[in-house]
């Protein structure tokens, strides 16, 4: 592996650490009460847009370097998780839209199949598991009827 394959691999999981660490600290957050955390909000959307845009940049040499198409999927799934959070806490139908518009992307994508780890790696299976639910969740929130139809059979 080359030394701008090792540097860029190194930004990219700083990135990732950085952006996970943020999101931990909303996470949790209820989706009520008088707790204003939108600057917290803010910066772990600011993270995960720097990682989206860093890992969109650099995918051939991320990918050259072991990187998994799950583990794109996995800060796409992030991102829209976001998205709906913000929607339960202002109830603003735009956040909802953009959640849908990830997970689309993301099974349309197909991030989570074909991966030889999502067969084997139950932290794998357990992600895309969680994918569905959400996306599933969104679905039926926007009476997306088809959708819902088709993420039920899956």
């Amino acid at each position: 592996m080359s030394e701008d394959n090792d540097l860029t691999l190194q930004t990219f999981r700083a990135l990732v650490e950085n952006a996970d660490h943020k999101f931990a600290r909303v996470r949790d957050v209820p989706a009520y009460g008088r707790v204003n955390q939108n600057h917290f909000f803010h910066k772990v959307f600011k993270a995960y847009t720097r990682l989206w845009k860093y890992q969109q940049e650099n995918r051939a040499k991320l990918i050259q370097c072991g990187l998994k198409r799950w583990e794109i999927g996995e800060i796409a799934s992030r991102i829209g998780q976001l998205y709906f959070g913000q929607y339960m806490r202002a109830s603003e139908t735009r956040f909802l839209v953009e959640a849908y518009v990830f997970y689309e992307a993301i099974l349309s994508r197909r991030y989570f199949e074909g991966s030889e780890a999502s067969s084997k790696d139950l932290g794998v299976r357990s992600k895309e598991l969680r994918f569905y639910a959400r996306f599933l969740l969104v679905s039926l929130i926007l009476n997306r009827t088809e959708m819902v139809k088709h993420l039920m059979d899956r």
